[in-house]
């Protein structure tokens, strides 16, 4: 079992590189600032505020290797659909500037909540990374649980149309 996690991380190193993983674990390369990210608060977020167009909610936490595994297909489909839907991420366990070195590592650029663990714990999120799906009217209308692939992603996004 051992030596199969050991080829597992092994080969996650030999695609990925060893950069991306000391920066999942908190590692600093970026010159991103936070003027490059918008912030908001968990109080001020609502999914009724979102209501009238598709929303897509992405818990992560850039200390997570999953995470960073699935964001280069988060970061495609969030471009690829800015016009079509408000997208929002929710960083859990996580300080404000790791997150800002996350978005810039993946271009990421929508409104992230850095959560209390209030936001987490209302929406039953148990692990990230988790996407939630809500139509116009603002009910959810899927859930991914676990590291997701952009056809993944848009299989969910056309459940809100």
């Amino acid at each position: 079992m051992c030596t199969k996690r050991i080829w597992l991380l092994l080969a996650i190193i030999a695609v990925l590189g060893p950069a991306t993983l000391v920066g999942a674990c908190g590692g600093s390369g970026s010159s991103a600032s936070s003027a490059d990210v918008e912030f908001l608060s968990p109080r001020d977020f609502s999914v009724a505020h979102y209501a009238g167009a598709p929303l897509v909610v992405n818990y992560f936490g850039s200390w997570c290797g999953p995470c960073n595994l699935e964001a280069p297909a988060f970061a495609t489909f969030a471009k690829t659909h800015s016009d079509s839907a408000s997208i929002i991420g929710i960083a859990v366990n996580d300080q404000q500037s790791d997150v800002i070195d996350f978005m810039a590592e993946y271009r990421l650029a929508y409104p992230v909540v850095l959560d209390d663990n209030s936001l987490g714990a209302k929406d039953g999120i148990t692990g990230v990374p988790t996407t939630i799906f809500y139509d116009a009217s603002g009910q959810e209308v899927d859930r991914i649980v676990g590291v997701a692939s952009l056809e993944q992603f848009t299989t969910s996004f056309a459940k809100t149309q």
